[in-house]
């Protein structure tokens, strides 16, 4: 089942509290007047609750099987500075400078189980973040380090840290983090970066990139 389905499934429930919340507090003649406003509110806050549950889901994409979801070039700029584009399918692209000698980038990735796994919904998953990093320890902790947010935040709450810090008692969703493996940034290297249900998967594209991956290990 697509995100966008689950989206306009809970955007539905959020309307449809909200109108019952409205009428309820509008309503002449009703039970008491402390149990209309009451109740009226009750559904009110249940409908934005609902709201925010949709712009946050909205915000995920559903994973099939592994597919590709980024491809970065590197152009140097300086001593341990470098320009990267990053390139997304749907013909995003941005360009980050990011100092350092390596690279990661990270998403968020929601998994379902149980019984909603058995009815299709399929693992989702959010670009969080690209950082670069330092070989030596000492520049890892005195030098300038770059790191670049790689979607909007959440609005209201953040759904992937309440089902993180809630996975004790929800049983059938789970909320990980996938990395690529820190890799080498080196002058025309071009990597590609892919996602499957275990996570993150960065792949040379071309000699340069395959160069410095061989120079680093």
């Amino acid at each position: 089942m697509g995100y966008e389905w689950i989206s306009g499934i809970i955007v539905l429930l959020s309307v449809i509290f909200l109108v019952i919340g409205v009428i309820t507090l509008f309503r002449k003649n009703w039970f008491i007047d402390w149990l209309r406003g009451t109740l009226g509110m009750m559904f009110v806050a249940t409908a934005v609750v609902f709201g925010l549950l949709a712009i946050n889901f909205f915000g995920y994409q559903q994973l099939q099987k592994e597919q590709d979801v980024a491809t970065l070039s590197f152009e140097k700029q300086g001593n341990q500075l470098y320009d990267v584009t990053l390139s997304q399918p749907d013909g995003t692209e941005v360009r980050y400078e990011v100092s350092g000698d390596l690279w990661q980038i990270d998403v968020r990735m929601i998994k379902w189980k149980g019984f909603l796994a058995g009815l299709g919904f399929t693992p989702g998953y959010k670009m969080d973040r690209l950082q670069g990093r330092y070989i030596t320890l000492e520049q890892e902790r005195t030098a300038k380090r770059t790191v670049y947010a790689l979607s909007e935040p959440d609005l209201g709450f953040d759904l992937w840290t309440v089902i993180k810090n809630n996975a004790h008692w929800l049983s059938v969703v789970d909320a990980t983090y996938g990395s690529a493996t820190f890799l080498p940034m080196a002058d025309g290297a071009i990597f590609t970066v892919s996602i499957g249900s275990t996570g993150l998967v960065a792949r040379p594209l071309n000699d340069r990139a395959n160069l410095a991956l061989n120079e680093w290990e």
